[in-house]
């Protein structure tokens, strides 16, 4: 008896293995299938800036890493500067580039020390990706908060008041440009784009839909166009084969940790060659245990 509709999917000529090098960006559900790339035994480095929503942020990101690695050319310093160092309302140090998980709180260092570190992680994160040929993109939202005064478009509000951003929608025209900017700017580099299961209903039920559905529409027409970009259905395995609410955490919002694993198997049957699975195994198997070890 067939109780859902499956999803088909294409596997591409060229598959993932051991040897590369993955760098993973994007929303929360770029964490949790990054996480699981890294405890298989992959390469992988995830959201260095932290989580990012849009493809606004992701492009920013993947711009100052190019600058910092030397693979695009800026006339700017593409490090974060003091300037740039803001303090949220609760005290911690961060800037608009940043998720709030990479702020540091006041006792625990200085403005100095966070900027530091900052451009510590970024050099880090630019060096690796300059050696990656992998990049997996999670878009989760078409809306951005952009800061009053300037045209930059925040990675993260970081719980200043409202009145200090203008809410905008980004068109699929636009999202589909900035994909394509992706693309030329590093055509060496393989893109798996991929849209967030994870339903913003901030925005509504309604808005959440208007909004996934201009993400996927600007990644149909950038694939068109650009031969190194490719797509992941995770949003459409989450509607079609875990349409369920017991797929979905508490929240009712989030996959759940089942979902997620579900979606990464039908990721790894797509992309990884069956002679890496029991490898892959072992792997978490000896990820596990080190974690237990740690306890």
């Amino acid at each position: 008896m067939k109780i859902f509709t499956t999803v088909d999917i294409q596997k591409p000529e060229k598959q993932l293995d051991f040897s590369g090098k993955i760098l993973c960006l994007g929303s929360c559900f770029a964490d949790s299938m990054g996480e699981m790339l890294v405890q298989t035994g992959f390469d992988c480095l995830v959201n260095p800036f932290g989580t990012l929503y849009n493809v606004c942020s992701v492009f920013n990101s993947l711009m100052r890493l190019g600058a910092v690695s030397g693979l695009l050319r800026s006339t700017d310093n593409p490090l974060f500067t003091k300037e740039d160092v803001i303090r949220r309302p609760d005290g911690k140090f961060v800037t608009w580039s940043h998720h709030s998980r990479c702020s540091v709180r006041q006792e625990e260092g200085t403005a100095e020390d966070f900027l530091q570190k900052a451009n510590q992680d970024l050099k880090n994160a630019a060096e690796f990706f300059l050696k990656a040929d992998t990049v997996i993109i999670t878009l989760g939202t078409s809306f951005v908060f952009k800061l009053k005064g300037t045209d930059f478009v925040v990675s993260n509000c970081h719980k200043f008041p409202a009145k200090d951003f203008e809410r905008l929608f980004v068109p699929a025209e636009e999202q589909t440009d900035i994909l394509r900017q992706i693309a030329q700017m590093f055509p060496s580099k393989r893109f798996i784009l991929t849209v967030s299961p994870i339903r913003h209903l901030a925005d509504g039920a309604h808005g959440n839909a208007l909004s996934k559905a201009s993400i996927l529409l600007a990644i149909e027409r950038a694939i068109a166009q650009e031969k190194n970009l490719e797509y992941f259905p995770s949003y459409e395995i989450m509607l079609d084969e875990l349409r369920d609410y017991r797929w979905y955490a508490e929240d009712l919002t989030h996959p759940s940790e089942a979902a997620v694993k579900y979606i990464f198997e039908r990721f790894t049957d797509t992309f990884i060659a069956e002679s890496f699975k029991e490898k892959m195994q072992q792997n978490l198997k000896a990820f596990k245990a080190s974690q237990h070890e740690k306890r």
